[in-house]
């Protein structure tokens, strides 16, 4: 997932951030790298609190709205999308002394059009790059278990609830335990990635 979300992010931000005269250009690596840790971060921790039936829908499409809140109006309706903006907002205001109203606008900018360009390489039967099961890889470190969740994300997608497995269970406590634990351990162990990886996407 990080080297779709890095292209993504360099894509989206070469106007939302490189052409963006309130960001000085020597902040420009880092103000999309921190968009980048702001996703992945908002993402884990949703994970590890449970919330993954909230990421599936996400990923299902349209950010999880339906008709008039599909695309970008979807996303930006997305409580979880809606705190990664907050976060990102905060860190490059405090960080890179950006006035709070052109770091709010960066952020529900950019955060969103990635997201919204993720939602649609997912579900692009013909790109085979990313997928919800790769997705859930990167969040937990490799310790997803062996749960299909691109036949899971279908199913809420397509509005199915209760058994949304077809196991008989009408339940998803174990699947919701084994990806929380995973998530948390790769939150503790920490690291960078986006950010040490970012200078070799915008050479």
């Amino acid at each position: 997932m990080l080297d779709q979300l890095l292209k993504v992010l360099v894509s989206q931000g070469q106007q939302t951030v490189v052409q963006n005269q309130d960001i000085p250009n020597q902040y420009n690596q880092q103000v999309i790298g921190e968009a980048g840790n702001s996703i992945m971060n908002g993402l884990q921790g949703m994970l590890a609190n449970g919330g993954l039936t909230q990421i599936m829908r996400l990923f299902a499409g349209n950010g999880g709205g339906q008709g008039q809140l599909a695309g970008i109006t979807g996303m930006l309706s997305n409580p979880l999308v809606q705190q990664m903006i907050q976060s990102f907002t905060g860190k490059i205001t405090q960080q890179y002394n950006l006035s709070p109203t052109a770091a709010q606008h960066v952020g529900a900018s950019l955060i969103p059009q990635v997201l919204q360009s993720l939602t649609q390489q997912v579900n692009d039967p013909n790109d085979p790059s990313i997928d919800v099961n790769g997705i859930m890889q990167s969040l937990t470190g490799g310790q997803a278990g062996g749960f299909n969740f691109n036949d899971l994300a279908s199913k809420i997608a397509g509005g199915v609830s209760g058994d949304v497995n077809g196991d008989g269970v009408v339940d998803m406590q174990d699947m919701i335990a084994s990806v929380s634990g995973a998530a948390k351990n790769q939150q503790q162990a920490g690291g960078n990635p986006i950010m040490d990886m970012i200078s070799q996407f915008m050479k």
